[in-house]
């Protein structure tokens, strides 16, 4: 399992991924973890969400708009965990 992308294009994205989610509150779901951020980010968090589904099909994104409130939910095979980790952090 591994992302299509590749050197500038990977860093640009996990930058871009880093951005959007600063600041979100998360906690471990299944085979993944839920980020809380402001609804006002919807937009660029599902255009990224789609964006990443193209080089990285593994992942399975959810998004829940609760009021003030945008739920992402990110998940992916245990063999997925590290590229998770990797663009979201942990939900510790």
């Amino acid at each position: 399992m591994a992302c299509s992308l590749s050197g500038d294009g990977l860093h640009e994205r996990t930058a871009r991924w880093r951005e959007a989610v600063a600041g979100a509150a998360g906690a471990a779901v299944p085979e993944g973890l839920r980020l809380t951020l402001p609804v006002d980010r919807v937009t660029r968090i599902a255009e990224l969400a789609a964006a990443e589904h193209e080089c990285c099909p593994f992942f399975d994104f959810r998004l829940h708009l609760d009021g003030p409130y945008l739920h992402l939910e990110v998940r992916a095979p245990a063999d997925g965990g590290a590229p998770l980790a990797d663009l979201f952090g942990s939900a510790d």
